[in-house]
């Protein structure tokens, strides 16, 4: 399955750089990539209102369920040395209750992700998006 997460330059380009070794999904609802993604799948990194810089394995997926408030900070100790997510990014999930946690491997450059104008034209402010396989 294919995938594209759409990020912050900062973000896409610490993945670019192998500093970012996981792509972290909060959510307040069940929704992509939460159940999606899987071991395997490639995922494209798009700048948010840029172009697509990266692509990436999913090497392994962690997922979390029922999360409360009082959750967030262990995960936040856990994965920072992965994600690397700002005070901002915490404070703005802080009420999350799902969270997808999506290690990357063999991120390689590229500038295209095949069906994402498709994608992009169904669902324009997603994300996260399926491109399917």
């Amino acid at each position: 399955m294919r995938h594209v997460a759409v990020v912050h330059r900062k973000y896409a380009m610490q993945i670019l750089s192998g500093e970012k070794t996981a792509e972290l999904r909060l959510t307040k609802n069940r929704i992509a990539p939460f159940g999606v993604v899987k071991k395997g799948d490639t995922v494209f990194i798009k700048v948010a209102s840029g172009p697509v810089c990266c692509r990436a394995r999913v090497k392994t997926v962690e997922q979390h369920e029922g999360l409360t408030p009082g959750a967030i900070p262990g995960l936040r100790r856990a994965l920072t040395p992965v994600v690397k997510g700002d005070d901002a990014y915490w404070n703005l999930k802080s009420t999350a209750r799902y969270a997808t946690v999506i290690h990357l491997e063999r991120v390689t450059a590229c500038d295209e992700a095949p069906g994402l104008a498709e994608a992009r034209a169904r669902n324009p402010r997603a994300a996260w998006l399926v491109l399917g396989d």
